[in-house]
């Protein structure tokens, strides 16, 4: 069985200069090298899903307040325009649920939700069903 070829070079890892000989294949100076390297990896992977999630989720909180905001100031069956959504902040991508109906698809987030009408127009809705588990 042949052996890999030892040849000198620089470790991989982003602030070391060492150079070092080993196997083709070795690619840091050092267990510490390496360790770290995995260290910073591992952090990578861990922050940048939760920050994505947690994005998401203050989208559908953020909108939440908004439909349930306007619900409680206008009450039962609240008719408003896009606009008026959309200068809040509400982002109508995000949503929690989705129920088709015979008049439309209504869009929900958690108990509160949105039927998009003719000219621009949103229904406002709540419906205490949407968030039984």
């Amino acid at each position: 069985m042949q052996q890999p070829k030892k040849t000198e070079r620089t470790c991989s890892y982003r602030n070391c200069e060492n150079t070092y000989e080993g196997r083709s294949d070795k690619i840091f100076c050092s267990d510490q090298c390496r360790n770290h390297a995995r260290r910073d990896q591992l952090k990578t992977e861990k922050w940048n899903a939760p920050a994505f999630y947690d994005k998401i989720s203050q989208i559908i909180k953020n909108n939440h307040k908004i439909l349930k905001h306007q619900f409680e100031e206008k009450g039962d069956n609240t008719v408003i325009t896009n606009f008026l959504l959309r200068d809040s902040g509400f982002n109508f991508e995000f949503h929690t649920r989705i129920l088709p109906t015979s008049k439309g698809i209504y869009r929900f987030c958690f108990d509160y939700g949105w039927l998009e009408l003719e000219n621009g127009k949103i229904l406002i809705v709540k419906n205490d069903r949407m968030v039984e588990i």
